[in-house]
């Protein structure tokens, strides 16, 4: 029942401006001759459906031919609508003159007062040009607004899918890394592999639960981010390396899940902390108003990562590379995504929201 009256509503919704028009024609060619009342009505009604008899001939068939490319065609049939309407209208109305002195006992004298009803055959072609015209602009515009707003659905829907499936490829490729380490640590018969299994587990949940939204507090995911260090140093002698500094003013500010993520994880995969003492890994975050910048630095040894260099291709570029098309998709140009290799270490600097001021961190 409520979706039958949606219905009927949203039908009244979209004809109120066509019925609006036309009340307003008709109110006017009734106004323009008060003289005779009745003939005054007769005639707006005439004119009235005359013009809107044409508008929707033009308006449902004729402008197709102009929208397919007959424009010769399109041009000599207005051409002969508009002459044949106007000719047609003045015929029925003198038509309409007679039978209502004979019926309605007019003399002379009030003849000559109808009379000043019938409008000119020039004028008419102008009304009836003006109404095909009108009729012709509608339409385009209409058609143009339809399709624009086709290809804003499509782009919507096409955004959708494309975040859906970067996100699914997140969980596989974090899942495998996840394993690795804890492998590692089951092949060096660790006594933290136990614990680096419910920590697993309580990630999981975070990936395969609460990432199910489009956005999400900051809150949590730093937690992720938390959980996710204390599982990286199970397997770390030099944990005093691994620094995560944070300065927040807004917790509930939301940003899309497991985008800070990957960062964190290609920081301790490429920093060489479990067989480099020197290694480390510093990250920074700073949120302020509608702004967050988030900074990883790595150090690296005798390698060169190529994630930097837009014409080499990583190893294992995925993560990086999955951020850098979800912040575009998120966020359009709205954002800044910077790797920097200097020397021993490296450097990614998101830039979320408006411009951000530089500060030394």
């Amino acid at each position: 029942m409520m979706k039958m009256d949606n219905k009927i509503f949203a039908f009244f919704k979209s004809k109120s401006k066509i019925i609006t028009t036309w009340s307003a024609v008709f109110l006017f060619f009734f106004l323009s001759f008060w003289s005779n009342w009745k003939m005054s009505f007769l005639h707006a009604l005439f004119i009235t459906i005359c013009l809107w008899f044409t508008s929707d001939i033009e308006s449902k068939y004729i402008v197709k031919l102009l929208q397919r490319g007959y424009h010769t065609l399109f041009y000599l049939i207005n051409f002969l609508v508009i002459l044949s309407m106007s000719v047609l209208t003045t015929y029925l109305e003198s038509l309409m003159l007679i039978i209502m002195s004979k019926h309605l006992s007019m003399t002379p004298p009030d003849l000559e007062g109808v009379q000043a009803f019938f409008i000119p055959t020039t004028i008419r072609v102008v009304l009836f040009t003006a109404t095909v015209a009108i009729s012709v602009i509608s339409v385009i515009q209409n058609t143009e607004k339809e399709s624009q707003r086709i290809k804003n659905e499509l782009k919507s829907e096409k955004l959708d899918m494309e975040l859906r499936l970067l996100k699914s490829q997140m969980t596989p490729h974090f899942l495998f890394n996840a394993l690795n380490n804890i492998y590692s640590l089951v092949y060096t018969k660790d006594d933290n592999a136990p614990q680096s299994v419910l920590k697993l587990s309580d990630m999981l949940r975070y990936v395969m639960v609460d990432c199910q939204v489009d956005m999400i507090s900051l809150e949590k995911e730093i937690k992720y981010i938390d959980a996710f260090i204390d599982f990286q140093k199970m397997s770390m002698e030099n944990k005093s390396n691994v620094i995560f500094e944070k300065k927040i003013d807004n917790n509930d500010f939301k940003i899309p899940p497991m985008i800070l993520q990957p960062l964190v994880e290609n920081s301790f995969k490429h920093s060489r902390l479990v067989s480099d003492p020197n290694g480390f890994v510093h990250f920074y975050l700073i949120q302020e108003k509608n702004d967050l910048v988030f900074i990883a630095r790595n150090s690296i040894k005798g390698m060169s990562l190529s994630i930097a260099d837009p014409n080499k291709k990583p190893q294992s570029g995925i993560g990086l590379e999955n951020v850098k098309k979800r912040l575009g998709l998120y966020y359009g140009d709205n954002y800044s995504f910077e790797a920097v290799q200097e020397d021993n270490k490296y450097v990614v600097t998101i830039k979320i929201g408006d411009k951000f001021n530089e500060k030394d961190v």
